[in-house]
């Protein structure tokens, strides 16, 4: 398979593009349905290994990695205590599950002990930057996920977030809502009806191409809260890292942000695999490393999370999914 071919999946697919539904059921674009079936073999996983490092900001200087510093969280030995509460839902969103959850068999997992803490200083960095994201599927349905600003009007998030194949399609609406904690939404939210994914996910339903972001509406009101960097590391840099992840879990209380952190367990040349506890709702939230530059933290997206199964799993940040997000991240420019 040449890497033209390769690539093919990887093409950037608009919910402003045209879909036809067949006879059958199933979708047909009107431009040519290549029908290409992809399955990774050992040469390609070298081939892409190879790849040099791309990072959205370049950055230089002495490497050195960590994770979030939040209250009850230890890496050697993680204390958590819960308070729960009782949250106001709004009686539309009561019994809502993961959007697109039938469209995979691996739903996201508790790897043994559930160590996850809640972040409640939701209006400060990082925290701000992930988004909960109530959508309406084309059918009607209601669900929710996780996206992380990558850019003014780009949010990032998993692909059958945007586009559920047993929904019907391109989601109808999404509401994006930045350091949404409980009900509380400190900086508002924005209505959003333009989608990007590639043709791995839309037109191929292959689960390492699960990916793609959200086009916020003008005028750019989320500006002011800053957003992700992200980038393309080799697996050598991958392997054993210690990574983030935050996410808006649906088994617990509604709208609530809530870490945990790990190492990359297992790296593949698509996808990276951990044992970060997660739960139906954080399909698309942002798998980050901290990283030291010149003196200071600064973030980067590697991966988007989207199954579970212990290990968890996040589609890997390669360069042609580098090269869409910077793509998208433009179409988004203020």
């Amino acid at each position: 398979m040449t890497n033209k071919e390769k690539n093919i999946e990887h093409q950037s697919v608009s919910s402003e593009e045209e879909i036809v539904p067949t006879i059958e059921g199933e979708e047909k674009e009107k431009e040519e349905d290549f029908g290409l079936e992809y399955t990774a073999t050992e040469a390609e996983v070298e081939e892409e290994d190879d790849q040099e490092e791309m990072v959205e900001d370049e950055f230089e200087g002495e490497e050195e990695y960590t994770i979030e510093e939040v209250p009850g969280f230890n890496e050697a030995l993680i204390e958590t205590v819960e308070v729960e509460e009782e949250v106001f839902i709004p009686e539309e969103w009561v019994d809502v599950s993961e959007c697109g959850s039938e469209d995979y068999g691996d739903p996201e997992s508790i790897c043994g002990r559930d160590d996850r803490v809640r972040i409640r200083a939701t209006t400060r960095i990082p925290w701000r930057l992930n988004c909960q994201l109530l959508i309406t599927a084309r059918n009607g349905r209601k669900g929710r996920c996780t996206g992380w600003l990558i850019g003014p009007r780009t949010v990032m998030t998993a692909g059958h977030c945007l586009y559920s194949h047993s929904a019907g399609g391109w989601a109808r609406s999404i509401e994006v809502i930045p350091g949404m904690d409980a009900t509380r939404k400190p900086f508002g939210s924005q209505v959003a009806r333009s989608f990007r994914s590639v043709r791995g996910w839309v037109k191929s339903r292959k689960p390492e191409y699960d990916y793609g972001a959200i086009i916020l509406p003008k005028p750019c009101k989320f500006k002011p809260l800053g957003y992700f960097g992200f980038a393309s590391l080799s697996s050598r840099t991958l392997k054993n890292l210690l990574v983030n992840n935050a996410g808006y879990a649906g088994d617990k209380p509604f709208g609530t942000l809530w870490f945990n952190a790990g190492r990359i367990r297992k790296v593949t040349s698509r996808r990276l695999y951990y044992m970060i506890d997660t739960y139906g709702g954080h399909s698309g939230s942002c798998v980050w490393l901290l990283k030291k530059v010149g003196g200071r933290w600064q973030r980067y997206g590697i991966g988007i999370h989207g199954y579970g199964g212990c290990p968890n799993k996040a589609v890997r940040i390669i360069k042609p999914v580098f090269n869409n997000m910077k793509r998208w991240k433009k179409e988004g420019k203020c």
